[in-house]
């Protein structure tokens, strides 16, 4: 607890969030980004050393970053019935190669309410992702694992049963880090009581 704090320094986030409307639609944007001030594991293995006796000690680095950008924008509404709507959501983000195991992310999705007639608390999407692996992280790894960037596609489907009740369908297809495994086929079904 409270007597460790401040141990490994100090995490800070800011964030900027401001809301715009195109076309008589809304949307936000959004920016973060975060600072540590503490001691960190560097994944660059040139500033790794062998000390005889005790083994590998990895380089540490102080302070890491991370950015951030958030959209989120309506893209239609149903002038007759504003829970029937599309919109665009999508994250894009940076943070330090040499503290983070990812170098940039990104993701963008569509998303759907009320899309199916009679069904206005039905939701539905599809999204892509792509997750950039840190250079060092890929270097340290390569000479027993061979690593890349990850990315795929997740389609879902969101029935509300009852206003309580919501069962939603999802299926995912991605491809792994591990060069040597299979693109991974995930179905999903996934139940949600609210009380």
């Amino acid at each position: 607890g409270f007597d460790e704090l401040f141990d490994n320094g100090a995490n800070l986030t800011g964030l900027w969030r401001f809301f715009t409307e195109f076309g008589g639609l809304p949307g936000s944007h959004g920016f973060m980004g975060t600072w540590a001030s503490g001691e960190f594991t560097v994944l660059d293995r040139t500033g790794w050393s062998f000390i005889p006796g005790e083994g590998i000690d990895p380089g540490e680095q102080s302070g890491s970053w991370s950015l951030q950008y958030i959209l989120e924008q309506r893209l239609w509404a149903d002038p007759c019935c504003d829970q029937r709507n599309i919109g665009l959501l999508s994250q894009w983000g940076l943070a330090d190669q040499k503290t983070s195991p990812y170098a940039w992310i990104c993701n963008v999705s569509l998303q759907a309410q009320g899309f199916v007639a009679r069904r206005e608390q039905d939701t539905m999407g599809v999204g892509y992702f792509y997750s950039g692996l840190s250079a060092d992280l890929k270097d340290l790894s390569a000479p027993l694992l061979p690593l890349d960037d990850v990315q795929g596609v997740e389609l879902y489907y969101n029935a509300a049963i009852t206003p309580w009740f919501h069962l939603t369908a999802d299926l995912q297809v991605v491809e792994p880090a591990n060069s040597e495994r299979d693109t991974a086929l995930v179905l999903g079904l996934r139940g949600k009581v609210d009380f």
